[in-house]
C-alpha cells in the first residue's frame, strides 16, 4: 500500500505536465497555429519543431502520471524504482542543457517518488 505523500505524485506530474501544456499555448502559440493552419498533417519544419515536442511532451507527462496516479491509488502499489530513476535522469540532463526551464519541478517529484 502506498501511503503519504507519494501516493500523490502522480497527480502532481498530472498538473507539470498540465501546466507545461499551457506554458507551451502561450509561448508557442504562432508557431502552433500555423501547424494547424497548414492542415497539420506533415505541417512541422524547423520553425515549429520546439512547439510540437514542447507540447508532445506535456503530454507524455500528463500521461504518466496518470499512469502513476492509477497504479498507485486504484491498484495501492508503488510504481517501479526505474520510474523515479528516469524521470530524475531526465530532469538532471534537462537542467544541465536548460537550466532556465521548468526541469526543476520534476526533480523533487522524482525525489520523492524514490524514497522508500
Amino acid at each position: 500500500m502506498v501511503n503519504g505523500i507519494k501516493r500523490q505524485m502522480g497527480f502532481t506530474l498530472i498538473l507539470t505536465g498540465l501546466l507545461h501544456t499551457v506554458v507551451g499555448l502561450f509561448f508557442y502559440a504562432e508557431p502552433l497555429q500555423q501547424i494547424v493552419a497548414n492542415g497539420f498533417w506533415n505541417a512541422v519544419g524547423r520553425e515549429e519543431d520546439a512547439a510540437f515536442w514542447f507540447m508532445m511532451f506535456g503530454f507524455l507527462l500528463i500521461l504518466l502520471g496518470y499512469m502513476a496516479d492509477w497504479v498507485m491509488k486504484k491498484k495501492g502499489m508503488e510504481p517501479p524504482a526505474t520510474f523515479g530513476w528516469t524521470i530524475l535522469g531526465i530532469c538532471v540532463v534537462g537542467v544541465i542543457a536548460m537550466p532556465v526551464s521548468g526541469f526543476w519541478l520534476a526533480l523533487p517529484q522524482a525525489g520523492i517518488l524514490l524514497r522508500k
